[in-house]
């Protein structure tokens, strides 16, 4: 905090309650590892220089409102089920003190906005794409040929452009990188990692799929779409597999002609099983449709600020959650999809 800067009433009330002898303070580092954010986050939250959304500071609330938070020397965060009566009480009357704090001389509306690829932290950001077969990439893809350019091996790549310059839109002053599988380094592994495409061309999608076995969505081949891999949901209460495919319709008028209506689309949010402060986020889908139709959920001009409105309230104060959904093809093109309405989504994990 520069000199003559003075704490909002929300930043001294949240650095009161971690020095406090509450039964004992907490450094800012333990504080992150419970609100799952970088440390500098919880240094901004103390100056006043951000402010925690909704989520947080009902972690902070749960945390705060009972002792029990403190067990032989371990500290968590209860559940909202072992929480008693009277702690949760004291839970809810702290968490209504600290968003009045938070929300007083702010304009309405100004916490409560979601924006699921701004990254309030100093974490780096790291999309990682597919790199396309040799067998199927231009010449101009050959780094022997004169006029090599390197980006027409990526896989996926009208995605990828949208969300790259999206992402640095929402995160100016961060570390936002695109690369290939090949390229990760050791240290790309514990940022927020951004996985755009399928398991055939991006061995990234696979080798975190593999770490994040609880997630109830795989991907699986199909001899009817040799090009990509159909969506697999297997409940855990032992209910019937459910297969999600592409839509074809057959055209008027042209015979056995089909045209491709409908792909599916994949949107997954899980904490970095490498660095739980940061963040892995699936962009896929079982054509390049799809993918598209993923990173558009939550960039496009129009719809971006309903579809988050839409996740704000299906799952905001989940750190792992998912969803499959329609992508319509309208002439060949893209049409992005809206989550308000019910025909587009098919799979939503955690269930309600």
């Amino acid at each position: 905090m520069s000199p003559g800067q003075r704490r909002t009433p929300l930043a001294r009330r949240l650095r009161e309650l971690r020095t406090s002898q509450w039964p004992r303070q907490l450094t800012q580092a333990t504080l992150a590892r419970l609100l799952v954010v970088a440390e500098t986050t919880v240094s901004s939250y103390e100056t006043g220089q951000a402010a925690p959304g909704d989520d947080k500071l009902r972690t902070y609330a749960t945390l705060f409102a009972t002792s029990r938070s403190i067990s032989n020397g371990q500290v968590r965060v209860l559940t909202e089920a072992e929480l008693s009566t009277g702690e949760l009480a004291e839970r809810d009357a702290l968490l209504a003190e600290l968003s009045r704090l938070r929300d007083h001389g702010a304009p309405a509306q100004a916490h409560t906005r979601r924006r699921t690829w701004h990254f309030p932290d100093d974490i780096p950001i790291r999309l990682v794409c597919g790199k396309i077969p040799v067998a199927d990439v231009s010449r101009l893809a050959d780094p022997t040929d004169s006029n090599f350019t390197r980006l027409l091996s990526y896989a996926d790549l009208d995605a990828m452009v949208e969300l790259f310059g999206h992402i640095r839109a929402e995160n100016p002053t961060a570390d936002v990188r695109f690369m290939q599988p090949d390229d990760m380094s050791d240290d790309d592994f514990s940022h927020h990692v951004v996985v755009v495409g399928g398991l055939e061309w991006n061995d990234m999608t696979e080798s975190f799929l593999r770490v994040l076995d609880d997630l109830p969505v795989r991907q699986v081949e199909h001899p009817d779409f040799p090009d990509g891999e159909i969506f697999v949901v297997e409940p855990l209460d032992g209910a019937e597999t459910r297969e999600f495919k592409p839509q074809y319709r057959a055209q008027l008028n042209k015979g056995t002609t089909s045209r491709y209506v409908e792909d599916v689309g994949y949107f997954a949010r899980v904490p970095n099983p490498y660095n739980l402060t940061a963040t892995v986020t699936i962009c896929n889908g079982v054509h390049s449709r799809g993918v598209l139709g993923a990173v558009r959920l939550l960039s496009h001009r129009v719809l971006r600020e309903r579809n988050e409105e839409y996740l704000a309230g299906r799952f905001e104060g989940t750190p792992r959650y998912c969803m499959l959904f329609r992508v319509p093809i309208n002439r060949g093109r893209t049409v992005t999809p809206e989550l308000g309405n019910p025909w587009i989504r098919l799979f939503e994990w955690p269930d309600r």
